[in-house]
């Protein structure tokens, strides 16, 4: 997680990310998730070439990464962090505040057949790219 480059002055503050900076990789798409009820769960898949950058722009929401190296958490509970979740990443959501919204800025359109919706298919997927 990273700290974005956030501008504050007597008007207020400014948070920024750049294509090719912050966000290494071009944005086709951006969605953002909200009014999650209280114990609801989002996530819970991998995309096999699409990056991400999420950014909780209000409220707070914990993210559970896990690829081949690991599982890690992160809270993110401010609008000045940013998170990025590379291809072959499976992702959990959750313990969304009730005024959380979450960005994604993605580097694909949508398209469901990049998705790897079973954790069973996404421990033999991420195996097979070890070997």
């Amino acid at each position: 997680m990273e700290k974005l480059k956030t501008y504050t002055d007597e008007r207020g503050s400014l948070t920024l990310v750049e294509e090719g900076k912050e966000i290494p990789f071009g944005i086709q798409r951006a969605f953002w998730i909200y009014d999650v009820p209280e114990g609801a769960e989002r996530g819970w898949h991998a995309n096999s070439v699409c990056y991400e950058y999420l950014i909780a722009v209000a409220g707070c929401v914990d993210v559970t990464l896990e690829d081949c190296n690991g599982r890690e958490s992160y809270r993110l509970d401010a609008k000045n962090k940013g998170l990025l979740v590379p291809p072959n990443t499976w992702a959990e959501f959750s313990n969304f505040s009730s005024d959380a919204v979450l960005l994604a800025l993605a580097s694909h359109s949508y398209n469901p057949d990049t998705y790897i919706n079973s954790y069973d298919d996404f421990l033999t997927h991420i195996n097979k790219k070890q070997e």
